[in-house]
């Protein structure tokens, strides 16, 4: 595995700023490109204590750009590293390269925390799915369309939005993730909040968690197939 002293950069304000490795061996690397992400939540001790700073993540990527974290190089405290962590399994890389060829690589990430660029404050806390918490499940669902635009212009790939699933059953659209073109990424908005989904469970009792929500649209079915990212 190539040991490469990438960077990444993101911050909470949605831009996104990938730093070029250097050559290793006298052979370029080129590191792995945030393809989507979402951003962490301040904890409400964090906000409190107005709390900010950079949480340093190290991480292997494998030749699929699928990412595993290894360890935390610089925290802040406060909750922030473990929300800084839990994000980031939600992302979506790009694998390094070298000659143009994926590889394994091991890179740092940079997550910045800032109070001016923060989510809202009812969201402090919040849980995301992940070790004794159960994922909420789509109890019932409308399916988005197809608009007539981007049938024509044949358009196909995936929707994804972040949202809290509250304990109601309803989802809060925190913001869109990826879009796409010619109104289906309004079609899938439209959609999902006539959704209703068996809120998550934590030791027994339904809580509200935040998940990337993913609806993918095939022109062979000419509807969505959603899912949900865990």
């Amino acid at each position: 595995m190539e040991f490469a002293s990438m960077v990444l950069v993101v911050l909470l304000s949605q831009r996104v700023h990938v730093v070029d490795s250097p050559a290793i061996n006298d052979r370029p690397i080129e590191s792995p490109e945030v393809l989507y992400y979402t951003d962490p939540f301040y904890t409400r001790t964090a906000r409190e204590k107005k709390i900010e700073g950079t949480v340093t993540i190290e991480a292997t990527f494998d030749v699929r750009g699928c990412m595993k974290v290894l360890r935390t190089v610089k925290t802040v405290g406060f909750g922030l590293d473990e929300n800084a962590v839990t994000a980031l399994r939600s992302w979506r890389f790009s694998p390094a390269k070298r000659n143009g060829e994926p590889i394994e690589a091991i890179a740092q990430i940079d997550v910045d925390f800032s109070l001016a660029a923060a989510p809202p404050i009812e969201y402090d806390d919040i849980n995301r799915v992940g070790p004794g918490i159960s994922a909420p499940m789509v109890i019932r669902r409308v399916e988005p369309q197809y608009t007539g635009e981007a049938g024509r212009a044949r358009v196909v790939g995936t929707v994804i939005l972040q949202a809290v699933i509250q304990t109601n059953g309803t989802a809060d659209i925190l913001k869109v993730v990826k879009p796409l073109p010619l109104g289906l990424t309004e079609s899938a908005l439209e959609a999902i909040q006539q959704w209703r989904f068996r809120p998550a469970v934590q030791n027994g009792k339904d809580i509200p968690v935040a998940l990337n929500i993913e609806v993918g649209f095939n022109l062979d079915k000419m509807n969505a197939q959603p899912d949900v990212c865990r």
